[in-house]
């Protein structure tokens, strides 16, 4: 594959008939609602590596940047349980995504690979869930058990096949495989007794109880809080801190006390750490990557700067021990491209198989198109799908007459 700016409708068409389809999610993919919140993730690493100022201080302003990581990736999801109008646009988003790689499975010419799609992603939000309920598709997130839903690596892998009632055939049900690698806001650690010992286990928990009692104990600490945003220097806010009082670092100890609740991966450089601690964490890292390691597979990447170093390292793996399998990139903006390639040694790929995509770069910022997800399903996927049958041009219009057929006389024969 050459390391183009290009992918034609035909060259797309027979990578989606013929391989094992993969997405890998980032939070770009979620714009429409949870926005990029910048460099959180290098922010809370440098937390963890300096110790020259007092622990309250320091907690004071892990705490800071915890609040504003709930109040833009985590809270918004209030929206997307209760279907509210602020949440349409990412609703909509997903749904059409969704459609339309339905509508690719259910006409698969090959009769060797499975119906399915394998969807990793590194978000938390619960958009995918939502939409993929409203369009009632098979969504398979690890959960099995309806009146208390366990999460189980084991649980993926499954083949649903559906047989009709009335001439016992039996069709493979298009299904979507969703990873969450990094966990989920709908995610609860629960402990459970199994007679002679306890079992922490992962439920399933849809309600917005948490984010309430975190929005809770968020407003009553606000006054101990920092401002934080994009344009934070947090060494600056380090270095200006000073020591909360008694009071302050009681609100702040509930709130980290509450926010600790949620059975996320949160974004330090040591989650990977953290995800083996988990095994639940650590297996679906292990599906990642032996599913890049499978033959004739491709992934698509939207969304996902790979800044993400665990991550990264597992795709320039399968990379280049794997030369079957292709990686699509997806570039948010054209300016991102060369970095995309960086992260991913894609100009030094053994296999040259690592294509990084991006919009035409236009003269004017105004006039700049970017890949959003939304933008990629309508440019990319959904040209694949099967056209309509065309109008005829004209009609004709042909009137038979029937009539009796000729009787011969004896004579006549």
């Amino acid at each position: 594959m050459n390391q183009t700016n290009h992918l034609s409708v035909e060259e797309l068409r027979d990578i989606v008939q013929d391989a094992h389809l993969n997405f890998l999610l980032g939070a770009g993919a979620s714009a429409d609602l949870f926005a990029p919140l910048g460099a959180v993730e290098d922010w809370l690493t440098y937390l963890t590596q300096i110790g020259d100022i007092p622990a309250t201080t320091l907690n004071r302003v892990r705490a800071s940047v915890y609040a504003y990581f709930f109040e833009g990736v985590i809270d918004p999801n209030t929206s997307v349980i209760n279907e509210t109008v602020v949440a349409d646009p990412i609703l909509e988003t997903y749904r059409g995504f969704l459609r339309t790689l339905n509508t690719l499975l259910v006409r698969r010419r090959s009769s060797i690979l499975d119906k399915q799609v394998n969807i990793f992603t590194t978000n938390v939000d619960l958009a995918t869930e939502v939409a993929a309920e409203e369009l009632q598709l098979e969504l398979n997130d690890g959960f099995s058990g309806r009146y208390l839903p366990i999460f189980s690596a084991s649980n993926f892998g499954t083949v649903k096949s559906r047989r009709s009632l009335q001439y016992d055939n039996l069709a493979e049900v298009p299904t979507f495989n969703l990873f969450k690698l990094h966990g989920s806001t709908s995610w609860a650690a629960r402990k459970i007794d199994l007679g002679e010992e306890t079992k922490e286990v992962i439920t399933f928990n849809p309600s917005t109880e948490v984010f309430d009692a975190i929005r809770g104990t968020l407003q009553t600490a606000k006054d101990a809080l920092y401002e934080v945003d994009k344009k934070t220097k947090i060494d600056k806010l380090t270095r200006d801190a000073d020591e909360p009082t008694p009071s302050e670092e009681a609100v702040l100890g509930a709130f980290m006390a509450e926010y600790e609740r949620l059975a996320i991966v949160n974004p330090t450089k040591d989650k990977f750490g953290l995800t083996v601690l988990n095994q639940n964490y650590y297996d679906l890292l292990r599906i990642f990557s032996n599913t890049l390691e499978k033959e004739n597979s491709v992934l698509f990447v939207i969304g996902f700067s790979c800044r993400d170093e665990h991550i990264r390292e597992l795709i320039i793996r399968a990379a280049r021990t794997n030369p079957t399998l292709q990686i699509i990139v997806f570039a948010y903006h054209p300016d991102e491209v060369q970095a995309l390639k960086d992260r991913l040694n894609a100009d030094l790929a053994a296999n040259g198989n690592i294509l990084v995509l991006s919009t035409p770069k236009k003269a004017k910022k105004a006039d700049q198109e970017t890949y959003t997800l939304s933008s990629i399903t309508k440019t990319f996927f959904e040209p694949l799908l099967p056209k309509a049958p065309r109008k005829p041009d004209s009609v004709v219009d042909v009137r038979l007459k029937l009539t009796e057929p000729l009787e011969l006389d004896d004579d006549q024969h």
